[in-house]
């Protein structure tokens, strides 16, 4: 059975690192993915996806301009492939327009909601103008958090049958850390001995990049030995880098780009911090807990991503040098105890994937067969 996963591009954002979890845990004898995506670049994960069986179909960017040819575009595209019976839209903008021919085409139709929509202005009304149809066209709603749900599809949805929340799952062996991996880590970094601060996430505004820079220069007036790394990339890496070197930080900031081991590098932090304005769930908060770091993230992060009891949220409001006060605290108490992982307590929380790939081909499989499906 082959389902059509659709997407911007995949990158290793959220959404998509997401997908690939899932992917790679899914029994792909049972149930292959492939990929409608909207640019023609290679993404980051292309070629594990084609190594693992899964094939790409590539359409132009939704514009609104371009509604007529793009619409006409997935139709041909779903009129050639009737082996899709279920079509999982992950790209939330031009939904209404792929998952209604999708069902035109006589597939079952899953919107899901990876974000809530923190963009203000024009561009996020009109996002909102052309995803608002979805609500009258998917057959199923998915979302990685309760918040996440109701700010795409609303309260009517999320209340009723056919809403899920999926956890975004990780692979808890990648995340497995103790006291010597910690320290390997560490020494191949050339760390040993210092206080190491981690933050992963694309670099756009809405992470709060600005906020975490300022947090960090107030650490590093404390524990000036302390270093804080950077993994990912976005469109204000180099206003960031401009901003770190003002502040000071420009041999203290380790701006990594995209990380292709993110555990090895949770392994080798000593706290994880993510200020972000707002989150559809925060898988990377997710992951660095699994690993044991204690976690400090913002009251934009849903309650649903809290799986440790290293972790806590805090308002934006309360300040960088709160923040940092916390973020110092964590580190002192990690340099007094061994580090262990939490990944039985995310386990518990429901963010094991091959949890979530079990009952994801279960539904599936029943909405291909035409059966109830239900999560």
């Amino acid at each position: 059975m082959r389902v059509l996963q659709v997407i911007g591009v995949m990158d290793r954002g959220g959404a998509e690192t997401m997908v690939m979890n899932l992917y790679r845990a899914m029994d792909r004898e049972r149930i292959q993915f492939d990929f409608l995506v909207h640019e023609q670049r290679e993404g980051d994960y292309d070629a594990e996806i084609e190594r693992l069986g899964g094939r790409f179909f590539r359409v132009p960017r939704f514009t609104g301009l371009n509604a007529g040819s793009y619409r006409r575009s997935v139709r041909a595209l779903f009129a050639e492939h009737p082996e899709w019976r279920v079509v999982h839209g992950h790209i939330g903008s031009c939904a209404p327009a792929y998952l209604s021919e999708a069902k035109r085409a006589g597939a079952f139709a899953i919107a899901h909601s990876h974000a809530q929509n923190y963009v203000r202005g024009l561009p996020g009304l009109a996002f909102n103008v052309a995803a608002h149809p979805v609500r009258r066209v998917a057959d199923y709603f998915m979302a990685c958090s309760r918040e996440a749900g109701l700010d795409r599809f609303g309260g009517a949805i999320v209340e009723g049958e056919r809403f899920a929340i999926v956890p975004n799952g990780i692979d808890m062996t990648r995340y497995a850390c103790d006291e010597a991996a910690h320290e390997q880590a560490k020494a191949e970094l050339g760390l040993s001995g210092r206080p190491v601060v981690c933050h992963t996430g694309r670099l756009i505004p809405v992470k709060n990049h600005e906020f975490l820079l300022q947090m960090f220069s107030q650490v590093k007036r404390k524990l000036p030995d302390a270093v804080l790394l950077c993994a990912g990339r976005g469109e204000l890496e180099e206003s960031l880098k401009a901003r770190a070197c003002e502040l000071g930080l420009e041999d203290a900031v380790r701006f990594l780009g995209v990380v292709d081991d993110v555990p090895r590098l949770l392994r080798a932090a000593d706290a994880f911090v993510f200020p972000s304005v707002n989150e559809g769930l925060a898988l990377s908060a997710v992951e660095a807990q699994a690993s044991g770091l204690p976690t400090i993230v913002s009251t934009g992060v849903p309650e649903l991503a809290v799986v440790s009891d290293r972790t806590i949220r805090m308002p934006l409001a309360d300040g960088a040098e709160a923040w940092a006060s916390a973020c110092v605290r964590m580190l002192a108490a990690a340099a007094r105890s061994a580090r262990s992982d939490a990944c039985e307590q995310a386990r518990a929380h429901g963010f094991d994937i091959a949890d979530t790939s079990m009952r994801l081909a279960a539904f599936y499989e029943a909405a291909a067969a035409g059966r109830r499906a239900q999560w």
